[in-house]
């Protein structure tokens, strides 16, 4: 508790000051006496001091999140001629078709086709995920290592 009451609040950020709640006024807390000038540097070197607080606070939160997505994104992308899924929310029966990478225009778009005779796609490298064939009685293998059983995988791709 004492963390949290240490820390700036919101209204202290938004006005420079601390609310007076009603009970400040039920009981007449003293005034602080002081001058106009005195109040208007106190006041800047409160800003300042909360606004440095804030940038601190949104720089490791800014960090942490990059951290995160950098665990999830696929760094090394795809090679020309290797299968993928791609991902498409539009609902459809039956089993997610296997794409080839046909080529790669830059670090995160690629060109994928289904088959010689069908058209290029061109899309971004978060739309695709590695294709991992189905094995009838060993199951797959998952990005972490863990053994997907057959019967527990779903028919269509999923990327999320």
């Amino acid at each position: 508790m004492q963390q949290y009451n240490a820390r700036p609040q919101q209204v202290s950020v938004v006005f420079g000051a601390e609310l007076r709640l009603p009970i400040d006024l039920i009981s007449d807390r003293p005034k602080k006496e002081e001058g106009v000038n005195n109040y208007i540097s106190h006041l800047q070197d409160r800003l300042k001091l909360t606004h440095a607080e804030v940038r601190q606070k949104m720089r490791i939160e800014s960090d942490r999140m990059k951290t995160r997505y950098d665990l999830r994104a696929n760094t090394g992308g795809f090679q020309v001629g290797e299968k993928v899924w791609l991902y498409n929310p539009k609902r459809t029966k039956g089993k997610s078709p296997k794409y080839t990478v046909v080529t790669r225009l830059n670090d995160v778009v690629y060109r994928i086709q289904k088959n010689p005779q069908a058209k290029m796609k061109i899309v971004h490298i978060d739309r695709l995920t590695p294709y991992q064939e189905l094995h009838p009685n060993e199951g797959v293998t998952s990005r972490r290592g863990a053994v997907l059983q057959r019967s527990l995988l779903p028919l269509r791709f999923s990327m999320f």
